[in-house]
Order: C-alpha cells, then sequence, then structure tokens
C-alpha cells in the first residue's frame, strides 16, 4: 500500500527534486540554478533547502553562498549501499579481480529505467578509470548497462524503446533499437557485454558479466572499466573469462550461477 501513487507527500516530492537537482556536473549549485532546474519557486526551494541544511543533506558555503549536498548523504548512500549485501557479497571478487589486472572493478544495479554503480575497487595504475557512484546512468550505454538490460524479458525491453530514446552520449553509442536487441541477444547467449566509448567521449572501455540470484533473476552486473588506448586484444581476452568466472562466483553465494539461459 505504501507504494501506491495515491499516497505522496507535496513536500517530500518537491525536496527530492532539490537533492536531484544536484549531478556530477552540478555539485555546487546557487539557490536560483536549483529553484530553475527543480522547478520550483525561489522562495520555495529556500525554505526547502533551509530544512535540508539543517538535517545535515545539503550544506551551504559561507563564502560564496553556493549550495552542495551535505556529508549525511554519505552516510545514507553507505546504508543503501549495504542494505541488499549485494556489495559485501560481491567485494572479495571485487578484490580479485582488481588485483589480478590492476583496472578498476565496478558493480552496478538497475534502478529502473537506470544503472546505478553501487561500488568499485580502483587500480593503482597512474591513469585508471573512476566512476561516480550513484548517479543514474542510461542501460542502453556501456558494458554493465547493456548486461543489466539483457535481464529484462523481451516485452520489458520493447517497453522501454518505446518510451526512451537512444541519445548519442559519444562516439560509439547504440542509437538503433534493432541493433541494440541484437547486443542484448548477443549477451544473452555469451554471457557478457563489451563497449568502447559508449556512454563518454572520455576514454573509457570494458567488458562486465551479469550476477543472479536463486531465481534465475539477474540482481546486478561486475566489470572491469580499462582506459580505452589499454584495451587492446590481449586484454580483451584475458578479461572476458575472468570477469565471467567473478560474476559466477558472486551469483554462487547468492544461491544462483552466472550466465543467462538464452
Amino acid at each position: 500500500m505504501l507504494e501506491d501513487g495515491r499516497y505522496r507527500v507535496n513536500v517530500l516530492d518537491r525536496a527530492i527534486t532539490v537533492l536531484k537537482a544536484f549531478d556530477s556536473n552540478h555539485r555546487s549549485l546557487t539557490l536560483s540554478e536549483i529553484a530553475v532546474r527543480a522547478n520550483l519557486h525561489v522562495s520555495t526551494c529556500l525554505r526547502l533547502l533551509s530544512t535540508l541544511t539543517r538535517h545535515g543533506l545539503i550544506r551551504r558555503d559561507q563564502d560564496n553562498g553556493r549550495y552542495s549536498l551535505g556529508y549525511e548523504i554519505l552516510a545514507l548512500a553507505e546504508i543503501a549501499r549495504g542494505s541488499s549485501g549485494l556489495a559485501e557479497w560481491a567485494r572479495p571478487a571485487m578484490r580479485e579481480l582488481c588485483q589480478a589486472f590492476d583496472e578498476t572493478v565496478v558493480l552496478s544495479i538497475r534502478n529502473g529505467d537506470y544503472r546505478i554503480d553501487l561500488d568499485q575497487e580502483i587500480g593503482q595504475q597512474n591513469v585508471r578509470r573512476v566512476l561516480s557512484l550513484g548517479e543514474a546512468k542510461p542501460l542502453y550505454a556501456g558494458a554493465a548497462s547493456q548486461v543489466l538490460m539483457s535481464g529484462l524479458t523481451d516485452s520489458e525491453i520493447d517497453d522501454y524503446l518505446s518510451r526512451i530514446p537512444l541519445i548519442k552520449l559519444a562516439e560509439n553509442t547504440i542509437t538503433d533499437p534493432q541493433e541494440l536487441r541484437q547486443i542484448l541477444a548477443r549477451i544473452r547467449r555469451e554471457g557478457f557485454a563489451e563497449s568502447f566509448q559508449q556512454q563518454s567521449d572520455q576514454g573509457g572501455a570494458g567488458i562486465a558479466a551479469g550476477i543472479f540470484d536463486a531465481r534465475r533473476q539477474m540482481v546486478g552486473a561486475i566489470g572491469v572499466s580499462v582506459p580505452q588506448y589499454r584495451f587492446t586484444p590481449t586484454l580483451r581476452s584475458k578479461l572476458i573469462p575472468v570477469v565471467m568466472a567473478a560474476a559466477n562466483k558472486i551469483s554462487l553465494v547468492l544461491g544462483g550461477r552466472g550466465r543467462m539461459i538464452a
């Protein structure tokens, strides 16, 4: 009953809109900028910001008056990250994978129409990939995103593609729905996804595989994210079986087993 759309508190909806005004490209905002991004009147926005600041969810820089997310968000994020146990159960396999290749290993989950990167083990090479955890990313772009999307049913994929435009985010973003369907079918057959500069033009590439629970439901994805200049055919061929093995190891802990049956 609590998830029914009739049970809404408008002031909470507005407060959440204020919090969501911040993202990786807008870490610090003025009052007027927040009001515009949240589609709220400035006076309403100010009252909400005052309350959120009092609870530590927002902080205000006394020197320039700009707002940013408060440190209490970090505490809540840590609770959310560990609530399902997935991050804790996946961490040993993630560390092994990171140590084996000295590249960044990322644990991702699906949240509605988006992928959320839940946790990461960062490689120690001078040039390395570091992802923004907790940021909503589209399901159609990137190895981990496409792995998670492959866990949807065909009807769910059709529904997604009927609602979500495939926007070109980087040089190799897939924007043709039929091509994306073919890629998802291949992921289901082969058990892994790969990407090369699909999500941004910052030079990333990687391999990802799905994590399954005892019901054979995909509950997450584990992937290795590599600067594109290091993503050689040799590294690719080494990563694929090891990433799939790591996904399978986590799946076994959850009572499942890796790889979706086509």
